[in-house]
């Protein structure tokens, strides 16, 4: 059954709003009112944010599990599968992978609530990975996006052997072991795949390995969300925080640029991705190279 047969490009695309963190609303601070009134109405707007993002999860968790073939429960490989074959639209596996991420954050996060109480947002912008995604404060998505566009700029600085264009694994594999060491470090900063202060272990404790697996699981997942943007209608039919967050997997800048320009820049993405030519064996390799769960 083909997912596209049955919903409009603009559902097949974007996944439930539920997805991404509810509006925060916090009081205007006045004059005449108390410190007190205001600082107790403050903790009751974060309050209400953080029930309204973790329902959120439960509800992105129960769509997820009403996806066909108990696909949720399924491994990579499978999901993607399902992803080339029609039966999840992009929306379904930008809800499975988003779902399963923040599921595995929630005990962290309501531990930290319960010790931190009405102090958790000034604790938690300093720990995002340890807080899922729909509970992320607006502050807190800046000093992410910030953060990661200095590191991005780091790496890039660091490396000169970065691939021009889409990375694919093909052309990574293809290198001698010195130079393909160094791109895979460099490509685990550019995309985000490990915390900053992993930067200083990075070149000399943690293995090559382990870079490779989060990598190669990286472009594997960016490869399947590349085909099925362009399967459902394209970057055109993507909303602006949908655009905004693809532009951010994919190492692209966003920070000070318009929507048109993070539009272009991520449909000039998907040109070289598809000028270049797809690795049709990409998930073949994956198991191969780093396993996967049945």
């Amino acid at each position: 059954m083909d997912a596209s047969s049955n919903i409009p490009a603009s559902v097949a695309l974007n996944p439930p709003s539920t997805t991404h963190p509810p509006p925060l609303s916090l009081p205007e601070k006045l004059p005449e009112i108390p410190k007190y009134k205001y600082y107790f109405r403050v903790g009751k707007a974060y309050g209400v944010f953080y029930k309204n993002g973790l329902k959120a999860i439960w509800t992105n968790y129960k769509l997820a599990r009403g996806l066909p073939n108990h696909i949720f429960s399924s491994g990579q490989a499978k999901v993607h599968q399902a992803v080339r074959d029609g039966v999840l639209s992009r929306a379904d596996f930008q809800l499975i992978r988003r779902t399963r991420r923040d599921i595995n954050k929630v005990p962290l996060f309501a531990l930290i609530w319960l010790v931190c109480g009405e102090f958790t947002p000034l604790i938690v912008i300093f720990f995002p990975g340890a807080v899922p995604r729909t509970i992320w404060i607006p502050k807190q998505v800046q000093k992410v996006r910030e953060e990661a566009e200095k590191r991005r700029s780091q790496s890039k600085k660091e490396s000169a052997l970065l691939l021009v264009g889409s990375p694919r694994r093909f052309d990574i594999d293809s290198m001698p072991e010195e130079p393909q060491r160094r791109v895979l470090r460099s490509y685990a900063k550019l995309l985000g795949l490990y915390p900053a202060w992993w930067d200083r272990w990075i070149p000399t404790l943690v293995p090559t390995s382990l870079v490779r697996r989060r990598v190669y699981r990286k472009l594997g997942e960016l490869e399947v969300d590349d085909f099925a943007i362009e399967r459902y209608g394209g970057v055109g039919k993507m909303e602006g925080e949908e655009v905004r967050m693809a532009c951010e997997e994919r190492g692209i800048d966003i920070l000070g640029k318009e929507e048109r320009n993070l539009r272009r820049d991520l449909e000039q993405w998907m040109k070289r991705r598809w000028t270049e030519g797809r690795d049709e064996n990409a998930d073949e390799k994956i198991r191969h190279s780093i396993g996967s769960r049945k």
